[in-house]
């Protein structure tokens, strides 16, 4: 019987398959044994090709550190459990579950991000891959219109497939992707596709940005903006000191054009559609932080009525309720600066731990909050230090795919800090992105 040997490009297109194919499926409803058969695809794909490429891995190099760093995440994770857990069944279970997907979650991104790397022809289902929950988001919004007979209001859209934080999440990740593609386009001019590329990516851009107001996402146009924000200083600012070309210069000032118009558009429509609360988000987020004078965090949301803020005004009641809860949770850390010992349940049980009156058995919904509480200062320090370290060397770096690593790193943090991705699939996808990440800066590309 003859043996098949599969390639190391055998193996770099089963792990673009296997990742593209997840990104499509990964928040859609009744998909955990395909996501679970595709994630260990995956990572057999994975381990196959950081073997055959060990040698970009094994020294000690000033670009390994994101990787050092999410490794670090996983041998303190063992550590905590050890020596420090205050719950060690629940933190046992969330290691054989959660943090077993995590990592292997991990080892298929590095193979994935080998892949890209050697493989310049498989990065078009990376490129093409983000933008899915966005576009299946539309799509969802265009039918449910159809069966009410006409284009509905935010408040009123059905999530067949998935909720809010898919949408922001995914968004921000395929935002992050089309700025970063824009401005390396835009830097790159001899490329003879960039008039394609940056048009392409534009569209792209509003894509994600309709995606979020049809799902009446706060955080997703919040780091739809910011992104959007970073595009046109970097474009204005190259425009402005670096390009001589008259072409040039039209080209990087029809985009700013383009660009604030998609934006002003946007920022009005979900001023007009959205639920309350944008107008008074900074006097809801005073008034949520005075967790000792105001108590109604305490009991489950919405049951107390809410005292008025500083404009005299009802406060906006999610705004409320998480900024109220993310307090109480940096007190917490403060007082437990090592971490109760769970992704899932830390807000919930360190507040049991801690004797504190509560109803509310969720998140903070602060995804950097949450994970404090899980893990302490020592498991925030490795995640940042992944993330600042991405930052720092994909500045120095001109190829796109270290480009795309940075914007992506940028974007984690203001989003992880008003998100609930501290919590299942949510958290798995973060380290996810974080180790693609890493993998983009540690090899040659």
């Amino acid at each position: 019987m003859q043996k098949i040997y599969l390639t190391q490009r055998n193996w770099a297109s089963l792990s673009a398959l296997s990742v593209f194919t997840l990104m499509f499926i990964w928040v859609l409803p009744n998909t955990i044994a395909l996501r679970h058969f595709l994630l260990a695809i995956g990572a057999i794909s994975g381990v196959l090709l950081i073997k055959e490429n060990w040698s970009s891995f094994r020294s000690l190099k000033l670009q390994l550190i994101p990787l050092y760093s999410i490794l670090g995440l996983f041998f303190w994770v063992g550590v905590h459990y050890y020596f420090f857990s205050l719950n060690p069944d629940l933190e046992l279970s969330e290691i054989k579950g959660l943090w077993a997907r995590t990592f292997a979650g991990s080892i298929m991104a590095i193979g994935f991000g080998v892949a890209l790397c050697q493989f310049k022809d498989l990065r078009k289902y990376f490129y093409v891959g983000v933008f899915a929950v966005p576009v299946i988001n539309i799509l969802a919004y265009i039918y449910d219109s159809y069966l009410h007979g006409g284009l509905i209001n935010p408040n009123e859209f059905i999530f067949f497939l998935f909720a809010k934080i898919e949408t922001a999440y995914f968004g921000g990740i395929a935002a992050s992707v089309a700025v970063a593609s824009i401005i390396y386009f835009i830097i790159n001019s001899d490329d003879p596709k960039r008039y394609k590329q940056i048009t392409l990516y534009v569209i792209g851009l509003l894509i994600v940005v309709i995606a979020d107001v049809i799902s009446n996402t706060k955080n997703g146009i919040l780091i739809a903006m910011l992104i959007i924000f970073l595009l046109l200083m970097v474009v204005f600012a190259h425009a402005l000191f670096f390009v001589k070309s008259k072409n040039n210069k039209f080209l990087e000032i029809t985009v700013i054009v383009i660009v604030l118009l998609i934006s002003g558009f946007v920022w009005n429509a979900q001023k007009q559609l959205a639920s309350r609360g944008w107008d008074t988000i900074f006097q809801d987020t005073q008034l949520a932080m005075e967790i000792d004078k105001n108590t109604q965090w305490q009991y489950a949301e919405g049951s107390r009525p809410l005292p008025l803020n500083s404009a005299g005004l009802q406060p906006a009641l999610n705004t409320y309720s998480r900024v109220a809860w993310a307090t109480v949770g940096v007190r917490l850390i403060a007082q437990h600066p090592l971490g109760y010992g769970s992704v899932n349940r830390s807000f919930d049980k360190l507040q049991d731990f801690a004797n504190i009156y509560h109803e509310h058995t969720g998140q903070t919904h602060s995804g950097w909050v949450d994970f404090g509480l899980g893990f302490g200062l020592p498991g925030l320090f490795f995640i940042f230090s992944a993330i600042i370290s991405v930052i720092f060397m994909g500045f120095r770096r001109t190829d796109r795919l270290s480009l795309i690593a940075m914007m992506i790193a940028l974007m984690l943090i203001p989003f992880c800090l008003t998100s609930e991705m501290s919590y299942k699939q949510y958290f798995e996808s973060t380290i996810f992105f974080l180790t693609l990440c890493g993998t983009f800066i540690a090899l040659k590309n």
